[in-house]
């Protein structure tokens, strides 16, 4: 129902323009409807290229600041976080730099130094010497 109400109103809307445009032959002027038409494609054309020109400048805006301003302040806004931080942990912890928390050992566990202990007595080239009379040669 509703496919043949936009269907016979389309077609009303073609007629009376076909109507308008050979009334406009006979009498060499512009009938209102036909005026209305051309103002309005005028001003449609208009707000286009408007539009068009908004967006380009919008797209330009977005791309400088999506891809310059935004890691810049990113990068800047990390570089402030990290420093309040460290400067808070200072002021609450302490310097925990020279602390003897994050010295090093030896280099090696004491669990795998009593390890090696036990089963070498402390000699790691022990057991290749040994190997290596043996070998024939």
């Amino acid at each position: 129902m509703t496919l043949n109400i936009i269907f016979i109103i389309s077609g009303l809307a073609l007629g009376t323009m076909i109507w308008a445009k050979v009334w406009e032959d006979k009498h060499r002027k512009k009938p209102i409807l036909l005026r209305l038409i051309s103002l309005g494609d005028e001003r449609v054309r208009t707000v286009s290229h408007e539009l068009a020109h908004r967006y380009s400048e919008w797209k330009d805006q977005a791309d400088f600041f999506l891809h310059k301003q935004l890691p810049l302040r990113t990068r800047n806004f990390i570089n402030k976080t990290n420093t309040v931080i460290k400067e808070e942990a200072i002021k609450r912890i302490g310097d925990i730099r020279g602390s003897r928390f994050l010295k090093k050992s030896d280099g090696i566990s004491e669990f795998f130094k009593s390890i090696s202990d036990k089963e070498t007595n402390g000699r790691i080239d022990e057991s290749l010497d040994e190997d290596d009379d043996k070998l024939p040669g």
